[in-house]
């Protein structure tokens, strides 16, 4: 280890075919997921009937595909080539998140749903077994299906040893603050493990943009993240939860401050409204549990400035289009701007708190 430690709470796998004709009963071959082409020749998602991402017109998303988008790196299948692009960059652990993975808990048949997000947790546990020191698992969850969802997420914490639950910032019509959620609430506290909240899928604007896919990107995840944020907090997730801590997820952090003062300003003026909470919105930031990654923007010394360090992790989002390679972890560590006591708290010391890690 080097004397810098550095946690990445946000990398990436990618599913290729294969892995569901190994880890999936062949019983649910025919519905399994599968990585098709569309017209245009790009890579595509073909599950419950439908392909997805969107590939050209309202709401496009990845135009050069979704395997394109998402594997600019071999260490997206490969954990060997993974620890080595890890060691080229400093990063000592990655918490790993899927692409398909996140797609899973759309399924409508709870059968299918279990079967999937299985076959994927078990791939990935084989993904992290190259190293489980250092790369460590986010299961896929039936989220539709609750029971469900509660008994995988005790399989995956319990045996595979994954380190974390994840959501997005809504299912379905089914927001964050709804009280169907709180069984995976519960036990994400018993489990001693956050939830992170995943930004995408909440499609707030998507119907707005027309083949283009940088300005629709450029919004869809902070937006999503500010959703999640005021359900979280303004709907009494913290406050009904007093353990419980969350991740919200590749957005950045430059809008928090902004958002907590306004949702500040308006508990102040309009207190009677907030009724699922007992104090100012951002006294649930000071606390501590709920947590933003950053990937490094410039603004970074400002925010925290404003809003302090403690709730801010770092996260990679290798080895996305967007992500940076090498040079990542250079963003946080080489800005002189930022104190090096707010460093080692956003590369390390805060996404130990978050995982509960000593």
């Amino acid at each position: 280890m080097r004397e810098q430690r550095v946690i990445d709470v946000d990398g990436h796998v990618f599913e290729d075919d294969h892995i569901w004709e190994r880890y999936l009963a062949p019983e649910y071959w025919d519905r399994r997921p599968r990585l098709v082409r569309d017209a245009r020749g790009t890579t595509r998602y073909a599950f419950q009937g439908s392909v997805f991402p969107k590939g050209d017109g309202v709401g496009a998303w990845v135009p050069e595909g979704i395997r394109e988008a998402s594997v600019h790196r071999d260490g997206a299948v490969d954990p060997k080539a993974r620890l080595v692009d890890m060691d080229t960059d400093g990063i000592d652990i990655a918490v790993l998140y899927g692409a398909m993975g996140l797609s899973l808990h759309m399924a409508d048949d709870e059968e299918l749903a279990v079967a999937c997000c299985r076959a994927y947790n078990d791939w990935l546990f084989d993904y992290c077994a190259a190293d489980p020191a250092r790369l460590k698992g986010t299961p896929a969850l039936p989220l539709k299906h609750v029971s469900a969802t509660v008994a995988e997420a005790r399989r995956a914490v319990s045996e595979l040893g994954f380190v974390s639950l994840t959501m997005p910032a809504a299912v379905g019509k089914r927001n964050p603050d709804d009280p169907a959620n709180d069984p995976i609430y519960a036990v994400a506290e018993e489990l001693d493990v956050p939830i992170g909240l995943h930004a995408g899928g909440l499609r707030l604007v998507h119907d707005r943009f027309t083949d283009s896919y940088a300005q629709l990107h450029t919004l869809d995840f902070p937006f999503t993240n500010m959703f999640a944020a005021t359900k979280v907090v303004c709907g009494g997730v913290l406050e009904r939860f007093t353990t419980l801590r969350i991740a919200l997820l590749e957005s950045g952090v430059g809008w928090v401050p902004y958002l907590f003062e306004r949702f500040d300003e308006h508990y102040e003026h309009r207190t009677a409204e907030f009724t699922e909470i007992t104090k100012p919105p951002s006294e649930y930031l000071a606390e501590g549990r709920l947590f933003v990654s950053t990937e490094g923007e410039h603004g970074l010394p400002q925010v925290i400035a404003q809003a302090g360090s403690h709730w801010i992790v770092w996260a990679s989002d290798y080895p996305h289009w967007d992500a940076e390679f090498p040079g990542a972890v250079a963003k946080v560590a080489g800005d002189e701007a930022i104190d090096p006591a707010d460093r080692v708290a956003i590369l390390d010391t805060n996404a130990r708190r978050l995982f509960g890690w000593p």
